[in-house]
């Protein structure tokens, strides 16, 4: 028994020595189905509200690879993860005078960011309508008025304006829908895997300009309709 152990022991040496030297394994999420003659439909949490461009289509949403909020103030700005919800727009600063008046920069603000990996989608289907939702929490008329969105292929790229044509919401509390049709589909053809916008409210001192959006309870998606 003996003389088989050396051989055996050496033998997971070597395969262990080899598992070490390879490639590392690369994590790569799944590809959504083409159409090919079979329309799929899987729009989760906005297939109520969704109004197909075409019929029949396959539709397929994605959540975010990554989504934060970016914190400004009058002494610093960081990023922070991991929110339920966060209170989008400028919020009023507590005024630092006997007058109540307050000397010093505006109120602090949030905006919304988050990444797409659109190499989820075959590069070989036609893109006809893509959204991306978000569910405002309250002031959801407000939101898709004055909200400002921002997309970008690639870090480093400037962010361009998105969603010019965007869902009114018939209730406080409602998903909204901004159109990102031509970025959606050029991020698909490019194969861009790190797509990113901004959602951004203006500053007010009323505390009507603002807005609560789920971040993680109900997570924004980017729907996708193709042929």
């Amino acid at each position: 028994m003996k003389a088989y152990l050396f051989p055996i022991l050496a033998a997971a040496a070597s395969l262990a020595l080899l598992a070490a030297c390879g490639p590392p394994p690369i994590y790569k999420q799944s590809v959504f189905p083409v159409c090919e003659g079979r329309y799929r439909s899987n729009m989760g949490p906005i297939r109520a509200l969704y109004v197909p461009n075409q019929t029949p289509s396959c539709r397929q949403y994605m959540l975010s690879k990554d989504v934060s909020a970016w914190l400004e103030s009058p002494v610093n700005s960081y990023r922070q993860r991991g929110l339920n919800r966060l209170v989008l727009g400028c919020a009023n600063l507590t005024p630092s005078a006997a007058s109540c008046e307050y000397g010093g920069p505006d109120g602090h603000s949030a905006s919304l960011d988050m990444t797409f990996d659109f190499t989820r989608f075959s590069d070989r289907i036609r893109v006809r309508r893509a959204v991306l939702a978000i569910h405002a929490e309250t002031n959801a008329h407000f939101l898709a008025q004055a909200a400002s969105l921002r997309g970008r292929l690639v870090v480093g790229d400037d962010y361009q304006s998105l969603g010019s044509i965007r869902s009114s919401p018939t209730k406080a509390a409602s998903w909204i829908l901004f159109d990102i049709t031509d970025l959606a589909a050029r991020a698909i053809v490019d194969r861009r895997d790190s797509v990113s916008f901004e959602l951004a409210l203006p500053c007010s001192r009323d505390d009507l300009s603002l807005s609560v959006v789920s971040v993680l309870k109900r997570e924004p998606i980017v729907l996708v309709e193709y042929l």
